[in-house]
């Protein structure tokens, strides 16, 4: 159903929150990381909003900036710098407002009033060598463009990572209209708020914009099986973020996804999602999500009540045996041996967040006491001559893990 937008930021909203902790929490372990590389970095909010909530809380920009200026304020980088980017259509005066108190001395920042499909391409055609990190939370679906996304893989950056916001409950009930399939008595789909639904019709045009945000026409599949009463709502949401997070692994290596949900087993509300191609921002963002996502139980779906059990960010219950089951198949697809931090990076974008990545070094802990892998090391002995026992790759100090034939 339709919303009356005009309040959206007088307060922040729940959900909102959920999503900038999930930013915030990232974003000082990605600036003091890439900021080591030597190399420029250039971070982009590509629906900045204005910046600040009428109720006083900081919206993303606010929040970029200060951990931006906190890290430079802490690095041992000699002259480091971090541009920003912050673009929006609505609210670009309010935004220069609202970051006004931040300076350009630790990087440039720069507010644009316009639309990010129309800006983005330009912005990052001369950024070849540079840290991209691009902040995708839009008003709906119709922005998302997976060429974009294609494209930007090409670009020559020295990295890039983006978090996006999915809507992928809007978009499988704009998928039901397309096809002329009726979704109203679904509650996972006809219950739907969104801050600017995505008008689409049965014609070819909006078919043709259908394909262009889901990067192919595998959405078709999903909606005749959810019409013929193979799988309900639900169930085809889920299947067509599996689906769209495999067509991003086609030009990214790592991608993971956390749906945002206000109680147990309700709908989420959208789903985020985080694209990469070096392990370590894979590793690092799986564990904020499965730490975002313990708050989330505790705080918000179970109101401050501890759980007995562990829970992944699906709600799933966490069943430690399990996971070392899916390890134990995992490690056959690498016989000659794969390093740690790819491997772990690996397993969560082939089976999602499972854990953190502690749990999997125990359980590697336990598979190499009992003979079931082999695990080389560099440095191999500690300073003392003893054999060296860590799983945690980084600097000076290798894991490759192999399982035993």
């Amino acid at each position: 159903m339709a919303k009356d937008n005009s309040t959206f930021f007088k307060k922040k909203n729940t959900w909102s929150e959920i999503k900038d902790r999930l930013l915030g929490c990232y974003l000082p372990q990605y600036f003091q990381k890439v900021l080591l590389t030597y190399k420029p970095i250039f971070y982009v909010d590509c629906f900045a909003g204005k910046g600040k909530f009428d109720d006083g809380k900081d919206g993303s920009p606010r929040i970029a900036l200060k951990i931006r200026d906190d890290c430079i304020g802490r690095t041992s980088v000699q002259g480091a710098r971090i541009d920003a980017c912050f673009i929006d259509l609505n609210y670009a005066d309010d935004l220069n407002n609202n970051i006004a108190d931040y300076r350009n001395t630790n990087g440039n920042i720069t507010v644009i009033s316009g639309r990010y499909e129309d800006e983005i391409e330009r912005l990052l055609a001369t950024k070849r060598g540079v840290n991209v990190f691009l902040y995708i939370d839009p008003y709906g679906i119709k922005a998302l463009d997976y060429g974009l996304f294609s494209k930007f893989a090409d670009y020559g950056f020295n990295s890039i990572e983006m978090l996006i916001n999915m809507n992928s409950f809007g978009f499988m009930r704009a998928a039901c209209r397309a096809m002329k399939v009726d979704y109203v008595i679904d509650e996972s789909l006809d219950d739907l708020v969104e801050y600017e639904p995505t008008q689409v019709d049965d014609s070819p045009q909006s078919v043709k914009l259908l394909n262009s945000i889901a990067g192919g026409d595998y959405w078709k599949a999903i909606v005749q099986d959810y019409n013929a009463g193979k799988i309900d709502g639900y169930q085809a949401e889920k299947r067509f973020s599996t689906e769209y997070k495999q067509q991003l692994r086609r030009k990214y290596t790592y991608v993971l996804d956390m749906p945002i949900r206000m109680k147990p087993k309700q709908r989420p509300k959208y789903r985020m999602i985080h694209v990469c191609n070096h392990e370590d921002g894979c590793i690092l963002m799986a564990d904020n999500m499965s730490s975002r996502s313990d708050e989330l139980f505790i705080d918000v779906q179970n109101e401050g009540q501890l759980s007995l059990f562990d829970c992944n960010p699906e709600n799933e219950m966490i069943n430690e045996d399990e996971i070392r089951w899916k390890m134990t198949n995992f490690l056959l697809n690498f016989p000659n041996g794969m390093t740690a931090n790819k491997l772990i990076a690996l397993f969560f974008t082939e089976y999602g967040v499972l854990c953190r990545s502690g749990v999997i070094r125990k359980i590697w802990d336990e598979m190499e006491k009992s003979g079931f892998i082999e695990v080389a090391r560099e440095p191999a002995t500690t300073r003392t001559g003893r054999p060296s026992t860590f799983f945690t790759e980084g600097k000076n100090q290798s894991v490759t893990i192999r399982r035993k034939p």
